[in-house]
């Protein structure tokens, strides 16, 4: 009887602790739709509490603070967003303690700037969580 018990409690820790991390993966997965969100409704204000005050935002041949990014590509990406039918195709979660990183790969076809679009970006996020929020830190976008 106490090894049944024994084991029981076992299998509870270990589904706990599997349920705790898939809602960590869902609670990153949101940080960076509700980001992407903010880009395509051009909303500076929710994607800056996203942000980490440290971010490194990599785009093209750029290197961008949160400052300089949500004063000059955070517009335009906005507005390529805006214009691209987007389809997630691959999304890789990986959480070690209070840091996150995401690759994904995103199927975008559209027309912007009169040019037709259909491509394949990729994506690298890391979060970090502090005082049990997640915020973005690092970004590259290809």
């Amino acid at each position: 009887m106490n090894k049944i018990f024994t084991l029981t409690l076992v299998l509870i820790s270990i589904s706990m602790t599997a349920l705790a991390q898939q809602s960590e993966e869902q609670s990153v997965s949101k940080i960076l739709g509700d980001f992407e969100n903010a880009i395509v409704e051009n909303n500076s204000e929710v994607a800056s509490k996203l942000l980490h005050d440290d971010v490194v935002i990599l785009e093209g041949n750029n290197s961008e603070t949160k400052e300089q990014y949500l004063s000059h590509h955070f517009h335009s990406d906005g507005r390529f967003l805006s214009a691209m039918n987007r389809e997630l195709i691959s999304e890789q979660i990986t959480i070690e303690g209070n840091v996150a990183w995401v690759s994904s790969q995103t199927k975008m076809i559209g027309t912007y700037n009169e040019r037709e679009i259909d491509r394949t970006s990729l994506e690298l996020a890391v979060l970090k969580k502090e005082k049990g929020e997640w915020k973005i830190i690092a970004l590259h976008w290809s």
